[in-house]
């Protein structure tokens, strides 16, 4: 009987498990995936190792009123690529998984070659995992301002 009750038991957890989009992947592994998704992502105007990055449904959220698609994404970052002296990095950087979806919160620093910060972003980026691959479906960035800038 108390076997029947944990094995019923061990069932009960897989299927809810199942139902709220756990896999039986290792977490930690997830992680650095999408991390090195990032890095990538960060530093490549590649037209081919962004369409392996970008899933196919993939929406980029610009603060200029727009939404751009995957081609409209890979075009706009392989025609405006970074100027050699401009150097850009990851200065926060968190990954919360939940099932099949990461999500990651960061900032980006943009420095000059002398290490001067020349820009600042803080963006939240979207992963989902199909097809034995974490591809991003989602990404947004907005301007650091200083604390109690005004909007005009």
């Amino acid at each position: 009987m108390k076997t029947a009750l944990r094995f019923g038991s061990l069932v009960l957890l897989f299927l809810q498990g199942l139902a709220y989009g756990q896999s039986s992947r290792d977490r930690s592994k997830d992680r650095e995936a999408i991390i090195a998704l990032e890095q990538e992502w960060l530093h490549t105007h590649d037209a081919a190792t962004l369409d392996r990055i970008l899933a196919s449904d993939f929406v980029h959220v610009v603060p200029v009123d727009l939404f751009l698609n995957k081609q409209q994404h890979i075009d706009w970052v392989v025609a405006h690529p970074e100027p050699k002296d401009r150097h850009t990095k990851f200065d926060k950087l968190s990954v919360r998984l939940y099932g099949d979806v990461g999500i990651v919160n960061g900032s980006v620093i943009a420095t000059d070659e002398n290490g001067e910060e020349l820009d600042r972003t803080m963006f939240t980026d979207v992963f989902v995992f199909r097809g034995d691959r974490w591809q991003a479906v989602n990404a947004q960035e907005n301007q650091v301002r200083p604390l109690g800038e005004q909007r005009h």
